[in-house]
């Protein structure tokens, strides 16, 4: 996460100084920056939560849980923005748990009643509530807040918080070795993070949070293929 948040730091500073758009000045004020900080550590957090199952489970398990965001995003929108969250779309939810549990728990019965599912799993799950948060926060914050300043400050927040918490834990820190190979994998996820989170944040300016955040669910398809 620390790397991660370092390359995208880089690349959307950069992007801001060719844009001309001013990331540290508040012209947008407090009320519209404190959702940009909202966005910037709970997207964090949720990611954390991720990293941190999907270390204990399958790519493929780990993802799925993730990626019920949208259901999350779909409540909170409707909650907190009073968009639009249909009866079709609350059975259409319901039955996407269900399904989720089938892949948590594979045809147990006791599957509806949380039986059988792991700390990782729910790990996983509080992951997507908080990155849920994240996403309707930038609709809150709405289109006088640019999307690469969400970008900025999600790196910055990721790349600090991540090394600190490490620190925190004693774990070790490492330059990766100096290898094409590491240094191509290290660039391009936090490049291809970068490009996510600024789509994302552009997409979540021109229309609803749920079905917005519902795109990103090819995702499970891909990490299925990869974790074969």
């Amino acid at each position: 996460m620390t790397w991660r948040g370092g390359v995208q730091a880089v690349c959307s500073l950069g992007a801001c100084a060719a844009l001309k758009v001013n990331p540290f000045k508040v012209h947008m004020g407090w009320e519209k920056f404190k959702w940009v900080a909202v966005r910037a550590v709970f997207g964090v957090i949720g990611h954390l939560l991720y990293y941190t199952a999907l270390a204990k489970l399958s790519m493929g398990v780990a993802t799925v849980l993730f990626f019920t965001n949208p259901i999350f995003t779909a409540i909170l929108a409707h909650w907190m923005l009073d968009e639009t969250f249909t009866k079709d779309q609350r059975w259409l939810m319901l039955i996407a748990l269900f399904g989720i549990g089938l892949v948590v728990v594979p045809l147990s019965p006791l599957t509806l009643l949380g039986i059988g599912i792991s700390k990782w799993s729910i790990c996983a799950l509080l992951g997507a509530v908080s990155v849920a948060l994240a996403y309707v926060s930038i609709r809150i914050a709405g289109p006088r807040v640019h999307p690469l300043v969400h970008v900025v400050y999600f790196s910055l927040v990721a790349g600090v918080g991540s090394a600190l918490l490490a620190w925190i834990q004693g774990e070790s820190w490492h330059m990766p070795n100096n290898t094409a190979a590491e240094w191509t994998a290290v660039l391009g996820i936090g490049i291809c993070a970068f490009l996510a989170q600024y789509l994302m944040g552009a997409g979540l300016l021109l229309a609803n949070a749920g079905p917005v955040v519902t795109m990103r669910n090819s995702n499970i398809v891909m990490s299925f293929i990869l974790d074969a």
